[in-house]
């Protein structure tokens, strides 16, 4: 009987022993899996901010690629500038268009804007530029004044349109004659400049460097201590007070001047270019560039497209007493320049509708001299002061005998 006891008590032990053993063996497998899951959510979100480093590089990259759309293109030189700043007299070619020779005076928003009264002046012309250099036209929006454009510009230039497929063409008819019986028109003002040149001998290659405290790796071209000195002849200089505070003009094969300035004073470009003049007037050292002199200018290249919104859908009169309204206002300017030399090419576009103001037909005031009721009668002749006669007729059936 006690052996049985033993033997019982001895399985009891070894089956308790052994769950014990499956327990460690659990648990060292769950702490393994566990860990491993852990490792794999570590990996996991390391790839995860591996992935957004990579989105915000690419993004960085998006922005360095874009970021000619942060330029603020201004549409008069006479326009507020800020640090990052273009124009080109396009859109003053399709504006002094507008004004002369459809609404025939200037255009007065209510309320006036100050950029409206800059364009107005029209302070740069057409004959400000070579008859060569640009291409501009205005007619009825047909489709095909916009064939006509497009065969011009590819004539003269060998270039296509980055503007004409902005334009709202859906409601322009083949050509004139579609708006022969109605008042209401619209106006395609277009102009394209183009111009390539050349430095008659290449500035050197410069080794990259800053701009500024921020920008890193950027290509320069220009003059240093082992250039050939015939590079001289090709930079003027019209002042130098400082590092900070010069002018310099490149000099190309074609006449074009690139005037180059740092430290010059105003607020549109208009001033800064004056300034540039009354500085260089006023300037009594060196104007030729020398051995001890040094160039450096960063390589340029941008494209920028601008909608000027500001301008649209505000009515105004033209002098015939039509109703004016700009529906869109484009343009756009690529601009580059290094050793070799450089180009821009810019185009602008005004959609003008006009119609003829709702006219009423003056109301003809009739006058009904109708001597139906009691009334009076003289006679008199015309050389006297007296009448010979008077009546006073009430009953009209006794003056009709």
């Amino acid at each position: 009987m006690e052996e049985k006891k033993i033997i019982k008590l001895g399985l009891f032990q070894t089956i308790i022993i052994a769950i014990i053993v499956i327990l460690l063996i659990l648990f060292i497998i769950i702490t393994s899996i566990n860990k491993h899951s852990d490792n794999k959510k570590v990996k996991a979100d390391l790839f995860s901010i591996k992935t957004n480093e990579n989105q915000m590089l690419t993004e960085n990259n998006k922005i360095e690629k874009i970021s000619s759309k942060d330029i603020a293109i201004v549409p008069t030189l006479e326009d507020k500038i800020t640090t990052n700043s273009a124009w080109c007299g396009t859109l003053q070619l399709v504006w002094n268009d507008m004004i002369n020779n459809v609404v025939k005076q200037d255009v007065i928003f209510t309320p006036q804007t100050q950029t409206v009264e800059n364009l107005n002046r029209q302070l740069f012309k057409e004959d400000q530029l070579s008859e060569k250099d640009y291409y501009k036209v205005y007619d009825l929006l047909t489709k095909d004044l916009k064939k006509k454009i497009e065969k011009s510009i590819r004539s003269k230039f060998n270039e296509k349109s980055d503007i004409l497929d902005q334009i709202d063409w859906s409601k322009a008819p083949q050509n004139n004659s579609g708006y022969l019986d109605s008042n209401d028109k619209r106006y395609l003002f277009y102009a394209m400049l183009y111009k390539k040149f050349k430095f008659e001998n290449k500035f050197d290659e410069l080794k990259n460097g800053m701009f500024g405290t921020k920008y890193k790796d950027i290509k320069y071209f220009g003059i240093d201590g082992s250039s050939d000195e015939k590079l001289y002849s090709q930079v003027d200089v019209l002042y130098y007070n400082s590092e900070k505070d010069f002018a310099i003009i490149l000099n190309t094969e074609e006449g074009e001047e690139v005037i180059l300035t740092r430290g010059a004073i105003g607020n549109n470009f208009a001033t800064i270019y004056n300034n540039i003049v009354n500085n260089s007037n006023n300037y009594s050292g060196k104007k030729q560039f020398t051995e001890n002199d040094y160039l450096k200018v960063p390589n340029i290249k941008f494209n920028v497209n601008k909608t000027f919104n500001e301008l649209c859908n505000n009515k105004f009169y033209a002098k015939n007493g039509d109703i004016c309204n700009i529906e869109q206002a484009i343009q756009t300017i690529k601009v580059e320049l290094d050793r070799e030399g450089g180009k821009i090419k810019s185009e602008a576009a005004v959609v003008m509708s006009s119609g003829a103001v709702a006219r009423t037909e003056p109301v003809v005031q009739h006058r009904y001299f109708y001597l139906n009721d009691e009334f009076t009668m003289f006679l008199k002749e015309s050389d006297k002061d007296v009448p010979y006669f008077a009546a006073n007729i009430e009953d009209i059936t006794l003056f009709q005998n």
